[in-house]
């Protein structure tokens, strides 16, 4: 049994990480950071609650430290419980430059700790649809994607990491990087970049629009979001010379966990009737349209996947280098916003 810290108990930790270690046999949810009122006793009664990160670093109780805190505070974080001797899983996206992944790589390598990056979204519908129709072939030559991350919010939260334009803040580093994460798995790195990001909301707030271009040899991909979309379309178009494939809904699993649900629980994870495909393929000068459910997501596998690791039963699935690679394209995405130019990768 491994026991598991949080280093804090907003959403990502109350939503996410806490209901996930629990689901996990193999994992102990044994402290969380919380430095005013002790909320996360009211989930998780036996929790021990640390007022410090030092102390609970400093603990030799905890194996496995989870960094959830906002994104300034990843890299520092990390290196600090590294330097402790803990595993870390660290949130999206993983640092702030590519010197700071760099060195915690090198670091967690040096000590050999298990260093991770919590892209779950990998482990959704979107993703696994969209891999399905790649690998299937059904869609011949690929040559271009659109991957919409949509929202309607017009209101401005008190999060100034999120909201105030610092470095690392608005949705190109909270939402991009869950679709950067996903083109890079399925494409690999492109060849360019070209990006248009605004702030919609208000002038000086952070980037709440993004309109990005990649640029690959035969193939580009947009990725885009914005907070001023009522009515959404399709999550995700992918069109070749033999079809096109378009993904609608969403993945259930967070809304799921935002209600209570758990891995394991009866219907977890399980497709709602909006969430399909629309496959339309063309063979021979015949065209054949049909429907696709959508595949059940697994968010469950991550932490499985953490202690087989650690126990060493298994490679590591998202590794570090991956994430950082991610990094380097969401730094070049806003150089591009900034210069209005095309950049090279």
């Amino acid at each position: 049994m491994l026991n598991v810290a949080l280093c804090s108990y907003g959403m990502s930790g109350k939503v996410f990480h806490a209901p996930l270690i629990t689901a996990e046999p193999c994992l102990t949810l044994h402290s969380v950071l919380q430095r005013n009122e002790p909320t996360a006793l009211a989930d998780y009664p036996q929790l021990n609650i640390v007022k410090s990160f030092d102390e609970l670093i400093a603990n030799p109780d905890i194996q496995l430290v989870v960094v959830n805190t906002p994104n300034e505070h990843h890299y520092p974080m990390t290196k600090a419980a590294l330097l402790a001797g803990k595993h870390v899983v660290v949130e999206k996206p993983f640092t702030l430059s590519l010197d700071e992944g760099r060195e915690l790589i090198a670091l967690a390598q040096q000590k050999n700790l298990v260093l991770s990056v919590f892209q779950n979204k990998r482990l959704e519908s979107d993703y696994l649809d969209a891999q399905q129709v790649i690998q299937s072939g059904e869609l011949g030559r690929i040559v271009e994607v659109e991957w919409h991350y949509d929202r309607y919010r017009t209101n401005v939260t008190h999060k100034k990491w999120k909201e105030d334009n610092l470095p690392g803040s608005g949705t190109w580093f909270d939402l991009g990087i869950h679709m950067v994460d996903s083109m890079l798995c399925l494409f690999g790195k492109p060849n360019a970049v070209y990006a248009d990001m605004r702030s919609l909301r208000r002038a000086e707030g952070s980037t709440d629009y993004f309109n990005t271009v990649f640029y690959y040899d035969d193939m580009r991909v947009i990725l885009r979001s914005s907070t001023y979309v009522s009515e959404k379309g399709a999550t995700v178009a992918i069109h070749g010379d033999k079809g096109s494939f378009l993904k609608f809904g969403q993945d259930v699993q967070e809304s799921q966990m935002m209600r209570g649900l758990i891995p394991g629980a009866p219907g977890w994870a399980q497709p709602g009737e909006d969430n399909y495909g629309v496959l339309h393929t063309h063979n021979n000068g015949e065209a054949t349209r049909r429907t696709v459910p959508g595949q059940r997501g697994y968010y469950e596998h991550y932490y499985q996947n953490i202690v087989d690791v650690i126990t060493g039963q298994a490679p590591l699935a998202f590794l570090p280098q991956q994430s950082l690679l991610g990094v380097e394209i969401l730094l070049a995405a806003e150089e591009s916003a900034r210069q209005q130019k095309l950049i090279q990768l």
